[in-house]
């Protein structure tokens, strides 16, 4: 099980860790960051171009406040940049250096276009950067607390400003103007803004600076909130792994168990254990092969038993005909024997060899129809024919009977795919069934029901009894001689015929006719539309089906 869940442990969350980290194997990003170049390339190269252009119109001295003037009607950053701070940004710089327009696809993603054949690059955020985030999602509160503090004496001031404090994710601290960092100080400075941000390369951490007094500003460094961004985000990614590998286990260790215990029972089963099954629950993954498990057993284990009655069966029908034999062979070499005796002895030899003969052929039909279907064995047959030809030849052979066949006509020309031999005999050992036991008349039936071919046999002679009606098919089975008496047949006749039904994929009972006796019908689907297709040196399972699943 460990192995198994390892393997789709891994199968999972291999592709799923490619799709969350951002990395150039994450095919989402990839194919995010075409998509987006493509498009704001399209949207803002006009804008890019006409600051190009106009800046091209000045002098280097005046782009910068040019760019400046320009920023104030832009929401998002819009400045200048030397090609030397590119130069960790090779493809943005061959990009550029080309003349065209370089997309950043970064955070925030952004657009570069050089101007000219200087050294400057136009810079052109196309959203906000996180440092103008975190400022804009200050500027409230600092103004706020800067407010507060002016309306308090400057002694208060520090108090005031550590209430609450360890409860928030960021740093905020009242210093003086030495304490202050110089790029912030600048910036302030310069800026027309209360409020200055930078963010520190060193550690990517964000300050924030404004002026209370002359002699006080109130800075802020925002590490928590990256901690506690970076928190939330391993906490949810944690949750997803685990509750996904909690599923994982879910479904695996049922799945696991299940299979272990169906592996553990076919080994058995194929040590000899017949009466094992495999036992599973109706909702296991695997339920559906732990029924047909149990189904091939119980057709194997019906089988093997059926083979172990056969052998027992035949070892008692030899068995008799051998006692004769012998028997007749010790007469025969006595010398108190007359020679009318011994032609007695004689004739007892013949029959019981003729009678070992017979029950070795049937018991070789019988085996040779035990065995799945084999299409290549089928060919194309108009049935009808055969059929009365056979029955005219038993005619002859029982004149003292009255043998009536009957067909639809629409079955007299038609031609199906079948196994000749096999039906051929099947319909004769109907017929001597019916011999033995009919008083004058016998009818035979060709006919089509549905999908189905059938063949039906009647006499008028004694029936077979309800309680004998699915025995009478077994091997070995005869209703008026339980004893199996070799004179009167083996009793494998009927267990051919079932046999043959089943060869053909069908089947075969007995019922009550009309004439007073037995009625026995074998069904069979019907494999016309097979025979233009089949294939005779392999197997073509389709042809195994009927015409209307054809």
């Amino acid at each position: 099980m460990l192995r198994s869940f390892a393997i789709l442990w891994f199968a999972v969350f291999t592709p799923l860790v490619l799709l969350i980290i951002p990395t150039d194997l994450n095919p989402v990003q990839a194919i995010s960051k075409s998509m987006s170049g493509s498009f704001f390339k399209s949207v803002y190269s006009g804008s890019v171009n006409l600051i190009e252009a106009e800046l091209l119109t000045l002098s280097p001295q005046e782009w910068q406040d040019t760019i400046e003037q320009h920023q104030q009607f832009f929401h998002n950053p819009l400045n200048l940049t030397h090609l030397e701070e590119l130069q960790d940004k090779p493809e943005i710089l061959s990009e550029i250096m080309a003349g065209e327009i370089a997309f950043e696809f970064a955070s925030p993603m952004a657009l570069f276009k050089r101007v000219g054949d200087s050294q400057q690059v136009i810079y052109y955020a196309l959203e906000e950067s996180e440092e103008s985030i975190v400022a804009n999602q200050a500027r409230g509160a600092l103004y706020l607390a800067k407010q507060d503090l002016l309306k308090h004496p400057q002694d208060t001031w520090r108090e005031r400003l550590q209430l609450n404090r360890d409860e928030l994710p960021i740093s905020v601290e009242l210093v003086q103007k030495e304490q202050v960092p110089t790029m912030l100080l600048e910036r302030l400075q310069s800026s027309t803004d209360w409020l200055a941000s930078y963010t520190v390369p060193e550690t990517s951490t964000i300050q924030l600076l404004t002026q209370v007094d002359n002699r006080h500003w109130i800075l802020v460094t925002d590490e928590g909130s990256r901690s506690v961004k970076m928190k939330l985000t391993t906490y949810a990614v944690a949750a997803l792994f685990g509750l996904v590998s909690a599923t994982l286990i879910l479904w695996v260790y049922p799945l696991s168990r299940d299979l272990k215990r169906l592996s553990r029972t076919a080994n058995e089963f194929g040590q000899g254990v017949l009466t094992r099954r495999a036992k599973t629950s109706i909702l296991s993954v695997v339920s559906q092969l732990s029924g047909s498990f149990n189904q091939m057993a119980d057709n194997i284990e019906r089988l093997i038993a059926s083979q172990r009655d056969l052998t027992r069966a035949v070892a008692h029908d030899l068995r008799t005909p051998l006692y004769r034999l012998r028997f007749a062979m010790e007469m025969l070499e006595d010398d108190n024997v007359t020679l009318a005796q011994k032609d007695k002895y004689r004739q007892i030899a013949t029959r019981s060899l003729d009678n070992l003969d017979h029950l070795i052929n049937q018991t070789l039909l019988l085996s040779r129809y035990n065995r799945i279907a084999d299409i290549s064995q089928f060919s194309p047959v108009n049935l009808y024919q055969r059929l009365e030809s056979e029955i005219e030849d038993f005619q002859h052979q029982h004149s003292q009977l009255a043998v009536r066949f009957s067909s639809q006509s629409s079955l007299k020309a038609q031609t199906i795919l079948i196994d000749e031999r096999g039906l051929v005999r099947a319909l004769n050992n109907l017929l001597a069934n019916a011999a033995r036991f009919a008083q004058q008349t016998i009818t035979v039936s060709y006919l089509r029901s549905g999908s189905d071919l059938l063949l039906i046999v009647e006499d008028d002679g004694i029936g077979v009894e309800q309680s004998m009606r699915d025995k009478i098919f077994e091997p070995f089975t005869q209703l008026d001689n339980q004893e199996r008496a070799s004179e009167k047949g083996h009793g494998l006749g009927l267990a051919i015929v079932k046999q043959i039904a089943v060869w053909h994929g069908g089947d075969a009972n007995v019922e009550e006719s009309k004439l007073g006796g037995a009625r026995f019908t074998v069904r069979w689907p019907i494999r016309q539309e097979c025979i233009e297709r089949r294939n005779v040196t392999k197997t073509d399972t389709n042809c195994l089906k009927t015409d209307n699943d054809l």
